[in-house]
């Protein structure tokens, strides 16, 4: 059975794999993107099934503590998911910020900016409330804004017919949620 994880959750679990780092005395760096990244960075209530991450450091010693972790824990020997590295920008992000270190481990967060544009590539339905969550956070006040940002980080790359949809669905949502607070300010 798959555990949902919660900040509080992946910050243990960082714990345990430092522990487990630490025994052949490996320093190691992740960079986490995904659900996990918004858990850790954005919005505490996020919960995920997995930790999206790009090893940037210590690959090998890092995978082998993360099975050990899975074992110990009964989660799927996946939990640490490197799966996302193909759904990256091509760009570096230096606003990526740190969300766990210890001596053996560096977790670093992609930037909203990051997570935004990933988030409009994958444009699955599921993602449009992260949308939502780092659009607010950016300041964002439309689709087309956000789009922008997709267009930045992915230049020249255009969404799937699903991810359009999904942006589709979000612009009518955004619409109606800004008509309902003009009719409240007419209302007042």
């Amino acid at each position: 059975m798959t555990e949902d994880l919660d900040r509080a959750r992946i910050v243990e679990l960082f714990d345990e794999l430092s522990k487990e780092l630490s025994l052949s005395r490996t320093r190691a760096q992740v960079y986490v993107v995904g659900g996990a990244a918004i858990a850790l960075a954005f919005d505490i209530s996020r919960f995920t099934k997995d930790v999206d991450v790009l090893i940037t450091s210590a690959h090998g010693n890092l995978v082998k503590a993360a099975q050990a972790v899975a074992r110990k824990n009964g989660l799927p020997e996946a939990w640490l998911n490197e799966a996302a590295d193909g759904f990256l920008p091509t760009q570096t992000d230096t606003n990526a910020r740190s969300v766990y270190y210890s001596p053996y481990l560096t977790v670093s967060s992609a930037s909203a900016r990051h997570l935004l544009a990933m988030k409009i590539q994958a444009g699955r339905g599921k993602d449009r409330s992260d949308i939502k969550i780092l659009m607010k956070h950016l300041e964002l006040q439309s689709a087309d804004e956000a789009l922008g940002v997709y267009n930045e980080l992915f230049p020249g790359q255009d969404l799937s017919m699903v991810a359009k949809e999904t942006i589709e669905e979000l612009r009518e949502e955004l619409e109606l949620e800004r008509t309902h607070l003009d009719e409240g300010f007419r209302d007042s």
